[in-house]
């Protein structure tokens, strides 16, 4: 087996939702017989956020915690580095010793593309994984050394398609789906009552302009269908973030449960626990994923699904390559996500089966790591 290091965004940003996106990476690569290292850099200055305190910082003990104590958790040995990039200070190691597990990888995993440094060339292989397709080919993402890779994979599944307007780059973007190891998320059966629920941050990054026209984030979409709760008895459980006081009264309003995602998002625990205690999944996707066709599928929504969990989820493009109608329901209209909620309740047994069999055979790590693998290594 190889040596693999892994770079990501879960020690600067250590909530739970972000953490779990990058660590089925880590922990996938793991059970297939890797070794597998974590390294992080800074990026910038102040960097880490601390979920506690809700500030940012220069300290990235808070976010190396979290990781060091997920390792633990499931019982892996990954050694963690982190590198202040503009200090040189690091952490886990010497920058001599970090500079000699990058000589002797087989291959580095930079997913994200938040992470850069000129000693990546180190590996002998390397390879980017677009989580946010479009934001990163248009330069939000990744920009740094996206000429330094042997192979490129992005969950836009889309892309380079003629339906699909985000630039390729002249790169030949290999489509992928967000990984997960199903274990993980063996749940009991919720309550009847359960609602539908997600996790969410309502204008994340901001809206981007490219070419004249303006790309958003979930605010656009979830106004797209304010009045939901009208057409459906399933109650419906929003965890946002950077929502203001005002929305939060609207949503509320029109029948919405609003919750902080601080409420369920700091604790790795809790946010299991908010999952797993759900009926499936509700939610609609960024409005830059969804006008420009992307195919982009949730890590998210991965998680719900490998729980035996229902998903139902804005339309994106997906449905170009993945199984939908059972267990994976999508809907571009009110009219249609009331529709798939009514499907789901009507038949939820067979639902939950679909989406257990779904993370399996098409999310699972098994396949979608090894796939990754392979292509990085011819």
């Amino acid at each position: 087996m190889a040596l693999v290091v892994v770079t990501g965004y879960m020690i600067r940003h250590p909530v739970a939702g972000n953490v779990w996106a990058f660590f089925h990476y880590v922990l996938g690569l793991k059970l297939l017989g890797h070794k597998v290292i974590y390294l992080e850099e800074s990026g910038w200055s102040n960097s880490v956020y601390n979920p506690w305190k809700q500030e940012w910082q220069e300290d990235p003990q808070v976010g190396i915690d979290v990781v060091r104590g997920l390792i633990t958790e499931h019982h892996i040995e990954v050694p963690v580095y982190y590198v202040n990039r503009e200090s040189g200070q690091t952490t886990g190691g010497t920058w001599s010793e970090i500079k000699q597990a990058l000589r002797e990888a087989d291959l580095l995993i930079n997913i994200g593309g938040v992470c850069w440094l000129p000693e990546f060339r180190l590996c002998r292989r390397r390879v980017l994984i677009d989580m946010d397709p479009f934001f990163t080919q248009i330069g939000k993402f990744g920009s740094e050394g996206i000429n330094e890779y042997h192979a490129y994979f992005s969950y836009g599944g889309n892309i380079g398609k003629t339906d699909c307007p985000i630039p390729t780059l002249g790169i030949d973007w290999h489509p992928i789906v967000p990984p997960v190891v199903p274990e993980v998320w063996e749940g009991v059966s919720p309550d009847g009552d359960a609602p539908l629920t997600t996790v969410a941050n309502w204008k994340a990054y901001g809206s981007v302009t490219y070419e004249g026209e303006e790309y958003g984030q979930k605010k656009e979409e979830f106004l797209r269908i304010l009045h939901l709760p009208e057409y459906t008895s399933q109650k419906l459980d929003l965890a946002l973030a950077g929502v203001s006081d005002e929305e939060t009264a609207q949503l509320e309003k029109a029948g919405w449960l609003i919750r902080s995602a601080e409420e369920v998002g700091v604790k790795l625990e809790s946010y299991k626990n908010y999952i797993l205690n759900s009926r499936g999944e509700f939610s609609v996707a960024k409005n830059a994923y969804v006008k420009t066709n992307s195919g982009w599928f949730s890590d998210r929504s991965v998680c719900y699904l490998a729980a035996g969990l229902p998903v139902i989820v804005q339309e994106t493009g997906f449905s170009n390559f993945l199984p939908t109608g059972r267990g994976i329901l999508s809907f571009s209209t009110l009219a249609e996500a009331a529709q798939a909620i009514g499907s789901v309740n009507s038949d939820y047994s067979e639902h939950r089966n679909a989406a257990r069999e779904i993370a399996e055979n098409v999310f699972g790590y098994r396949i979608v790591l090894t796939k990754i693998f392979e292509a990085a290594m011819k």
